[in-house]
């Protein structure tokens, strides 16, 4: 059972300052919360300068410390069960899956399968949450950009404090649904979800991750299918995105759906044939086999 966390005036300990924190926790309404968030609302209460009795302009590692502390002791934040190096508001009503991973890693998204049923472009329902994060380097890159950006000053005096900003470690199951993660330098379009804490891969991006990783997809056969069935009505966001695929393959694979396999003449699409290589061996589907079964205008093994 959720302990929910006591009115202020329950709350024999708590000082001014923890009193401001749950305020600003409750208007920001993330159940999730990491350490360097939760010190970058101190920075803030304290910037506003608003809250009784505070002794400087920012906070230190102490008075971090001891407030974070504090609110673990009222009842107020606990270690989520999940993410264990982010704590969970006690008051604030617990997410899904989808959710938790988004507010958890604020650069991954939902994609393949799970994008695709979001989508309605298939009718499987996959166990697994299929999300996609950037890769260890590009991830590090983020979180230094985003630690300068809001700390560029402070950064610079070398007695004060600034929370450390670290990467996420996805389990393997969040709010016990398994989760199926991949990395990847090439980071996808996607978009926020409406009402929510969500983000997912734009419509484009989910016919782009068909065509490159056809296994989180439910397989070749599987997203051909729903190439027939959707890529008329999704055409113009399928062309905008292939056109900007990091990789030759990816216009190899939807130009030949497109124009050879739906009929579909564009001269947007056939001006992917250009990248189309004599004498390689390039496969529609890059987990079975080369097949004799081969497409002459785009050089490419239809082994489906």
């Amino acid at each position: 059972m959720t302990r929910k966390s006591a009115p202020f005036e329950d709350r024999k300990r708590m000082t001014y300052l923890g009193e401001a924190l749950v305020k600003l926790l409750m208007q920001h309404k993330r159940p999730l919360v990491s350490n360097y968030e939760i010190f970058s609302y101190l920075w803030q209460l304290y910037a506003q300068g608003d809250v009784k009795y505070l002794r400087s302009d920012h906070p230190n590692k102490e008075s971090y410390q001891r407030t974070r502390t504090l609110l673990k002791a009222e009842g107020i934040l606990r270690k989520d069960l999940d993410y264990r190096s982010l704590w969970r508001v006690l008051s604030l009503s617990d997410v899904a899956a989808d959710e938790a991973v988004c507010l958890a890693d604020p650069y991954c998204y939902i994609s393949h399968l799970s994008a695709m049923q979001r989508y309605g472009l298939t009718d499987r329902r996959p166990d697994a949450l299929f999300i996609t994060q950037p890769d260890s380097a590009t991830t590090q890159a983020l979180l230094k950009k985003r630690r300068q950006d809001q700390f560029a000053h402070a950064l610079t005096e070398p007695d004060q404090f600034v929370e450390r900003l670290t990467a996420i470690k996805h389990p393997d199951q969040v709010r016990q649904r398994p989760l199926s993660c991949l990395s990847s330098k090439h980071l996808g379009h996607y978009r926020e979800v409406r009402g929510g804490f969500a983000r997912i891969a734009s419509i484009g991006q989910t016919f782009l991750d068909m065509v490159e990783f056809p296994e989180r997809c439910g397989g070749m056969r599987h997203v051909i299918d729903v190439w027939e069935e959707h890529a008329v009505t999704y055409l113009e966001e399928i062309i905008a995105r292939i056109d900007t695929a990091p990789k030759d393959i990816h216009k190899i694979r939807a130009g030949y759906i497109l124009s050879e396999h739906l009929g579909i003449r564009d001269a947007r699409v056939l001006l992917w044939q250009a990248y189309a290589q004599r004498g390689g061996s390039r496969l529609l589907d890059p987990e079975r086999p080369y097949s004799d079964h081969f497409s002459e205008d785009w050089m490419l093994s239809i082994n489906v």
